[in-house]
């Protein structure tokens, strides 16, 4: 599933009063803020690309312990109160709201629901600080919930807003991870516009990367046999699909069980961690039952690196197009 919405063509890219952000041929960084941080899935996948964490949104007291050990990054709370925030110079805007709403395995109230209520607010929010780029996530029932009307006002108000908007269903279990996990990722630029297109679309040819393991994704099973010599996830030699979401008392939590030498048992947090793409013991510090919470309701890091990395190389394009012409 993917769409494309151009802007509206009342709003100039080039209005210097739009966006009054320095020519970005001359930044040396990509800066970012991240809204709903959770455990920080963002900084694992942007930061290694060279982008810069300017701040995040965060209420939960485990994820807030995690960023502030590892990253010390600031927080400025409750994404709700973003109006005394004031202005955030940043070029790019990522978040991921609850999906709880949303999920066909949750309550599905949509924005009746307190959780469901903050992805009006981050569209206000993105439109607010008008950052070149934004990128969001969310589940596929997002685009179902009140027929489709949710998301299609979303659309509606980043394209009075400037925004050139792409979407495209994404599923982590073809970008090199074990664990099949389908969510929306919807792509925006205020500066170019086709680059939100070609950040999630490749004109040469529209399928993702494909796995790093031959019959990845193919088999969707909710078992497979653990391979713990080449420490991978494996079931007669190839990767399967083993992470399982489901919704329930608020949040979203993983549930998948996984044969062992010829016996059912609950994936370790460690196995968690690696079908989401963070390091290992990424949430040590915590219970058990904490870091399947905390990690269940993360963003799969293959994905999000792979949408930072097509970013970056349409900036890469456009700074040599716009050098060429000038």
């Amino acid at each position: 599933m993917c769409g494309i919405v151009r802007k509206n063509d009342h709003n100039l890219v080039g209005n210097k009063g739009l966006f009054p952000q320095r020519p970005f041929w001359v930044r040396k960084r990509m800066d970012y803020f991240s809204i709903c941080d959770g455990i920080g899935a963002a900084h694992s996948a942007l930061l290694p690309l060279g982008f810069r964490c300017v701040g995040v949104s965060e209420i939960n007291k485990f994820c807030n312990r995690l960023i502030y050990e590892k990253y010390g990054f600031k927080n400025y709370g409750d994404f709700t109160k973003w109006k005394d925030w004031g202005q955030l110079n940043v070029d790019c805007i990522v978040g991921s709201t609850p999906c709880t709403a949303f999920s066909f395995m949750g309550r599905r109230r949509g924005t009746q629901d307190p959780a469901g209520a903050l992805t009006p607010v981050f569209v206000r929010f993105v439109c607010r600080h008008k950052p070149r780029w934004f990128i969001w996530e969310n589940v596929p029932g997002v685009l179902s919930i009140s027929r489709g009307r949710l998301f299609e006002w979303m659309l509606d108000q980043f394209s009075k807003c400037g925004y050139n908007c792409a979407w495209r269903v994404l599923d982590a279990q073809y970008f090199g991870v074990a664990a099949r996990r389908r969510r929306v990722f919807l792509v925006g630029c205020a500066d170019n516009g086709y680059s939100a297109v070609k950040v999630l679309f490749d004109g040469k040819s529209i399928p993702i990367p494909t796995p790093q393991s031959e019959g990845a994704g193919k088999n969707n099973s909710r078992t497979a046999t653990v391979d713990f010599r080449n420490d991978r996830y494996r079931n007669n030699g190839k990767i399967v699909g083993t992470l399982i979401a489901s919704c329930g008392g608020g949040a979203e939590r993983i549930g998948s069980i996984i044969i062992d030498n010829n016996r059912p048992r609950w994936l370790t947090p460690v196995e968690r961690e690696r079908l989401m793409g963070f390091e290992d013991n990424y949430t040590f510090s915590f219970s058990d039952s904490q870091r399947h919470r905390m990690i269940g309701n993360s963003i799969a890091i293959p994905v999000l690196r792979w949408i930072g990395q097509r970013i970056l190389q349409q900036d890469r394009e456009a700074t040599l197009g716009r050098l060429r012409a000038g």
